[in-house]
């Protein structure tokens, strides 16, 4: 009888044993390693694109920041559309914080346009380096005018403000000087919505 029990109890021992050896490496360090070792490949991965996307990077202007350009016929006439650059706002047409352009009975028109095509007198965005907003220009009239920079607020020196000119294949930095052009009616490629581009250039 002893006999018996003792050789139950060796048979229990020997199959706890066998038990736990094939439990142990299911809950073995290796899974938490594993983990550990993703984990930390996460951290570095965040770590790295939040260094690369840094805000203070991409956006080193003032909020509130502010350049207003003028289409010029003469002293007497023309028009302006205004950039207010807000750290929080989006390049979308927003009627909260942008001023849809309404045309007048001027000589001439200015507006910026956002990407859904929406015709700006105040456009609110972010600002990011060599960013490009396209203008819309249009007169009433063949004739000589210019593109000029009315006003800026809290601009830093090493910005550089082009009006890039497709049509003419030409450009100029309009906080240096004015840029003069020449709008023929006839030609609808010498006005509207597809010649000019303002550009926005840091120089160190």
């Amino acid at each position: 009888m002893k006999t018996s029990i003792l050789l139950f109890a060796s048979v229990l021992i020997l199959a706890a044993c066998k038990k736990e050896a094939a439990v142990t490496p299911t809950a073995s360090p290796v899974t938490t390693t594993q983990t550990t070792n993703t984990t930390q490949t996460n951290n570095t991965s965040t770590t790295a694109t939040t260094t690369t996307t840094s805000t203070s990077a991409a956006d080193t202007l003032a909020n509130l920041s502010a350049i207003k350009l003028s289409l010029v016929t003469d002293s007497t006439n023309y028009d302006e559309t205004m950039f207010l650059f807000r750290k929080a706002a989006s390049l979308a047409f927003d009627p909260n914080m942008d001023g849809q352009y309404l045309p007048g009975y001027g000589q001439e028109s200015l507006a910026s346009i956002a990407p859904d095509g929406t015709n700006m007198a105040i456009y609110s965005l972010p600002y990011k380096p060599n960013m490009s907003v396209k203008l819309n220009v249009s007169t009433k009239s063949d004739g000589q005018y210019l593109l000029k920079m009315s006003y800026g607020r809290t601009l830093p020196s090493t910005l550089q403000v082009w009006i890039r000119d497709t049509y003419a294949k030409d450009s100029l930095n309009v906080r240096a000087g004015n840029y003069k052009f020449t709008v023929i009616k006839a030609d609808t490629a010498s006005y509207g919505s597809h010649r000019f581009q303002m550009v926005l250039k840091t120089v160190h």
